[in-house]
């Protein structure tokens, strides 16, 4: 290919949300790539009444320690600090899930027994 034609089709990448392009015909071929970063759409989260309660690591979400009751329901108020459940890292490892702020328990996501993510919504909190 001419460079010509070769910057016809950089131009037209740059004209689209692709960052790299490729052809191959026989034994002739090339392959290009932007270095400009692909402008994201801008979204802004709107404001929240609610404060989300993540999971502090990987592994399996479980509402409590072993032999002990449930503490986290909907509706029910706790104080900063206030352990909400616990993630099971495996191999005795456990991380508990902490309340960031006092409040009421406004929608509960997580399922006891189910694999998490770090970083997971496990819940929202109403701040009081």
């Amino acid at each position: 290919m001419k460079t010509e034609q070769l910057q016809q089709v950089m131009t037209w990448i740059k004209s689209t949300d692709l960052v790299e392009v490729s052809y191959k015909s026989g034994d002739a071929g090339f392959s290009l790539a932007t270095h400009e970063p692909v402008p994201q759409p801008h979204y802004p989260i709107p404001a929240s009444r609610f404060q989300a309660v993540t999971s502090p690591a990987v592994g399996v979400f479980q509402w409590s320690a072993l032999g002990k009751a449930r503490q986290a329901e909907e509706g029910v108020e706790v104080r900063e600090g206030d352990t909400l459940g616990i993630v099971d890292g495996g191999r005795g490892q456990t991380t508990p899930v902490k309340a960031p702020c006092g409040g009421r328990i406004a929608r509960v996501f997580a399922e006891g027994g189910a694999p998490v993510e770090y970083g997971q919504a496990l819940l929202f909190l109403e701040p009081r």
